[in-house]
């Protein structure tokens, strides 16, 4: 009797003998038999195994792989015809996937031990190594629906208690999934665990505001109340990013799209059509009702990015990745998509598409689709790809009635997205006998375009119904000889939108040409300072359907809208005047945000600052294109510290390195500048530039008597040190930049000097002395109100604490202002302390579950040290869990990543547990150490995270 498996580290079992299987033609071909369910042609064989080989000699070589499989001792499982080869013996994919088809969660789950093949990979066989991806990325997903359907099987059987591990991997795996969390309250309501159901609620939360920028849905919200009241909600709820307006119409297009997201084939899907066609609100739709996917399925926005650099950020920022990694972008990006299937909708390309960015873009979007084969793309935009893999669906209007008559008019999408819209309005509006000409007008004459009809329903603030049609039937006959090009319903938008403006008063038109340089939004503040007028004028954009205004009190312009208003030529001097208006506003909020960043007030200001990423991005840009170095260079610093703690490190650094590029400024701004970009050249692993930059900046401090800065470059420096093993050294910059700071007004500075004081008497192990130097940190951060400094300093007096008790509970609070704060990498660090400690204490499950989402942060934020550290702690858990074997292997993938960032790890050492761990593992050891040394990232991160064989099915 033969058994193969395949799921997880491949082996086969011949009459009750298990043997391992080697990685060379046989595994592959192996794979490919097993995988499938009935018999593979020859053809198909020759195409995944020898694709670049002449017909004769690749058969050839398939003879010869077959024979050779044959003489295996499992060989007897491999029956060929001259037309076809088939594995005619069981095989654990075959199991998985038919008790899935069939609902047997249970069952599947349990003969589910990891990705297929484990993280084994051929070298040279490009189109096999593509089909694994594929063949990967769908059985992981299978994996998640039934890790899912099981735990709500049990669940509803009223085993909550054994539904919650399943749901702890699920989210593992597919943090974002919130079917999962919705889930794992209504297990924790079963328990009565209030404390446990808020501990999911809250960490999901964080984790959608600060890495997608979304909130968890209403239901879910509500689902958590009910769970915190005492009862449970049965609602199910859209998916998270679920636009809170219903999709008026496009439900033809809907099935027809989505039809085509569930075809394989279909890995590119444009939809084109002009501005205001409704696009972006239809890819939202799509992400919503598509197929859940591991790695989520996600908007992004790309009106505001202006180079494919940016447009990777975006991606990045997306995905829930950091700008602040040393990774490269796209190779950062990549490798997220390479965790499983994905769908991304990349929203506005039209621009990127008309100049000079076209070709990049092409470029990237065709790498991305090679690389990652579980991705598919929906792109929105005017202007087509014109790949040869894109799959086009061109947007007009909504649908037009069908006939002249009451029930054609209401089964239209037209008329109804306008009498939606129109009702904030004219509340009175209905479709009438009276009303039903005017109605046929407006849709008639707009296309069907819900922007065109979206702006003329604010026309009947002002005009009648009949007004409202009689100005369509004029716009359009003004634009009857625009450009041949140009499509009709184009036309029809424009003229919308010129009578729209037509309808203005001057300082209404005025104000909204101004406000076209702002990005991503604005508030109230800055409509007034860069719009350059008042509250009313404000107001009357808004009427006349101009602008919008969120539930948080922040406006935004569609974009269509902003490109009109920015091209009106009446308004000669307004652009400019209105970009320096708004470089002065956002510099000026970065300039009183500076100071409270250290503060009490800091997480108020550090959301502040995030909610506008975009506007501080644009106002670096025109100054720098404007050449005015003194402001750019504040600008910079005054931004450094929101860059740090919300990961974004190559963004800050690139801006502080443009800004020190330019010519002048004071030596005072380039000092802090300096100082800055040594900072986040140090977390970016630029080791050279770092110290460059510091020492400049120690130059110029001593040249200024600026005892404040040279403290500042001195701790740098210091840090420095400490990184790359120079402990004296750093000693002696951070004594130099104590003596600066004591009795001087820095008083954050002193505390952040103490504290990392105490991190290098601790390492010199003087933990006497690391305490106090810990506690007068704390007390100071405390007294400045420092909630970041505060959660530090507790994280490192539990370090140094004799009492594991002490140690839990300070690691606990630290943890919780560090979620709060959204402080990822800060998050990390607890987890992975807490981790450690669960290990030592044997609760495996809990330091599995924390020690996962340490490593995952740390992924996300590129810090390959702290990924080093992860893998090793993984590697001292595996012993733990008994598995020798995966023990030694991730040791060795630790080490390999170790060596190759070039800093050594301080305060992580399991060698006793890896000289046991190989003494169990007895001759294999080395290989087991090199194969973990030789296994990409990616790969490591998967074996780290799998569930061990032992506690695949709950108990």
């Amino acid at each position: 009797m033969i058994s193969l498996r395949l799921l997880g580290e491949p082996d086969v079992t011949v009459d009750g003998h298990a043997q391992p299987l080697v990685a060379d033609t046989s595994l592959w071909l192996l794979t490919l038999l097993a995988s499938a369910a009935e018999a593979v042609p020859r053809e198909e064989l020759l195409e995944l195994l020898y694709p670049d080989t002449e017909e004769g000699a690749a058969r050839n070589r398939l003879r010869q792989a077959l024979h050779r499989a044959r003489t295996r001792p499992w060989g007897a499982g491999v029956v060929a015809t001259p037309g076809d080869v088939q594995w005619r013996a069981s095989s654990d994919v075959r199991t998985f996937r038919e008790a899935c088809r069939v609902g047997r969660w249970a069952d599947a789950l349990a003969v589910f031990r990891g990705p297929l093949l484990g993280t084994r990979r051929p070298a040279g066989l490009p189109a096999f190594e593509a089909w694994l991806d594929l063949e990967r990325d769908d059985l992981q997903q299978l994996w998640i629906d039934a890790a899912l359907s099981h735990a709500e099987a049990l669940e509803a059987s009223g085993q909550p208690g054994a539904a919650q591990p399943w749901l702890a991997q699920v989210m593992a795996v597919s943090p974002y999934h919130e079917d999962a969390v919705q889930l794992s309250l209504r297990c924790a309501a079963r328990l009565g665990d209030v404390p446990g159901a808020a501990q999911i609620y809250e960490r999901f939360r964080t984790l959608l505001r600060r890495d997608l920028g979304v909130v968890p849905t209403e239901t879910t919200t509500a689902l958590y109340g009910a769970v915190r009241a005492g009862r449970v909600a049965a609602t199910e709820p859209p998916r998270p990013g679920a636009p809170r307006t219903p999709l008026i119409g496009r439900q033809a297009e809907l099935g027809t799209l989505l039809a085509r997201l569930d075809d394989p084939a279909c890995r590119l899907l444009s939809l084109t059509g002009p501005g205001g066609a409704g696009k972006t609100r239809l890819a939202l739709e799509l992400l919503r009702r598509s197929s859940p996917r591991p790695v989520g399925a996600h908007l992004v926005a790309l009106e505001a990015a202006t180079s494919v650099p940016t447009v990777l950020s975006a991606v990045a920022a997306a995905l829930g990745l950091a700008s602040g990694s040393s990774e490269v972008p796209e190779t950062q990006v990549i490798a997220a998509l390479q965790a499983g299937p994905a769908l991304l909708a990349l929203d506005n390309l039209e621009h990127l598409l008309a100049g000079e960015t076209r070709d990049g873009l092409l470029a990237l979007l065709t790498r991305l689709l090679a690389a990652a084969p579980g991705v598919q793309l929906i792109t929105t935009s005017r202007i087509r790809l014109g790949l040869q893999d894109e799959w086009v669906t061109p947007l007009g209007g909504l649908e037009l009635p069908a006939t002249p008559t009451l029930e054609g008019a209401a089964q239209s999408g037209a008329v109804r997205l306008f009498l939606e819209r129109a009702r904030r309005v004219s509340p009175e509006l209905a479709l009438t006998p009276q009303t039903l000409d005017g109605l046929l007008t407006v849709t008639t004459q707009t296309g069907g375009l819900p922007l065109a009809l979206e702006l003329t329903a604010g026309w009947l603030g002002a005009l009648t119904l009949e007004d409202v049609a009689a100005e369509l039937h004029r716009g359009l006959d003004d634009v009857g000889s625009d450009a041949a090009d140009r499509p009709a319903r184009h036309r029809s938008l424009r003229a919308t939108f010129d009578q729209s403006w037509a309808l203005l008063p001057r300082g209404a038109q005025v104000m909204l040409a101004r406000l076209s340089v702002c990005r991503g939004g604005f508030d109230l503040g800055a409509a007034r300072t860069v719009g350059g007028g008042s509250l009313q004028t404000l107001l009357v954009l808004g009427d006349h359907s101009l602008l919008t205004r969120d539930l948080g009190g922040r406006y935004a312009l569609h974009a269509v809208i902003r490109e009109f208003a920015a091209q009106q030529p009446d308004l000669p001097g307004e652009h400019a005047a209105a970009s320096a208006a708004h470089a002065t506003y956002y510099a000026g909020l970065a300039r009183d945000a500076a100071p409270h960043l250290h503060g009490p007030e800091q997480q108020r200001w550090l959301a502040r600052l995030h909610t506008e990423h975009a506007n501080l991005q644009a106002a670096l840009a025109h100054l720098a294109g404007a050449g005015d170095t003194a402001s750019a260079l504040a600008l910079a610093a005054d931004l450094h510290w929101f860059w740090y703690v919300r990961g974004h490190h190559r963004e800050g650094y690139d801006h502080l390195t443009t800004a020190l590029a330019l010519p002048g400024g004071p030596d005072a701004a380039r000092a802090r500048a300096l100082c800055a970009a040594g900072s986040l050249a140090r977390d970016l692993g630029h080791h050279a530039a770092t110290r460059r930059h510091l020492e400049d900046a120690l130059t110029l401090a001593r040249a200024l008597t600026l005892p404040t800065l040279e403290a500042q470059a001195h701790h740098g420096l210091a840090l420095l040190d400490r990184e790359l093993g120079a402990l004296d050294a750093a000693l002696e910059h951070l004594h130099v930049a104590e003596t600066l700071q004591r009795g001087g007004p820095d008083m954050w500075g002193l505390a952040t000097t103490l504290n990392d004081l105490g991190i290098a008497q601790a390492l010199q192990g003087d933990t006497a002395q690391a305490r106090r130097l810990f506690q007068e940190s704390l007390a100071l951060k405390e007294r400045i109100g420092d909630r970041q400094g505060v959660a530090y300093a507790l994280a490192n007096l539990g370090n140094v604490t004799e009492s594991l008790t002490d140690f839990r509970r300070l690691t606990e609070q630290s943890l919780e202002i560090k979620r709060e704060l959204g402080d990822r990498q800060g998050t990390a660090n607890s987890l992975f302390n807490l981790a450690d400690l669960h290990v030592n204490a044997g609760e495996l499950p809990l330091a599995r579950t924390q020690l996962t989402e340490a490593l995952q942060l740390y992924v996300q934020l590129g810090r390959h040290r702290g990924t080093a550290a992860a893998l090793l702690e993984f590697a001292k858990l595996c012993a733990a869990e008994g598995d020798s074997r995966r023990c030694v292997t991730l040791a060795g993938a630790a080490d390999a990543l170790a060596r190759a960032t070039g800093v050594p790890m301080q305060g992580v050492d399991i060698s006793a547990v890896l000289l046991a761990a190989r003494r169990d593992c007895g001759p294999d050891a080395d290989d087991l150490y090199l194969q973990g040394q030789l296994l990409p990232l990616a790969g490591a991160i998967q074996r780290a995270i799998a569930p061990p064989g032992t506690a695949i099915t709950p108990a």
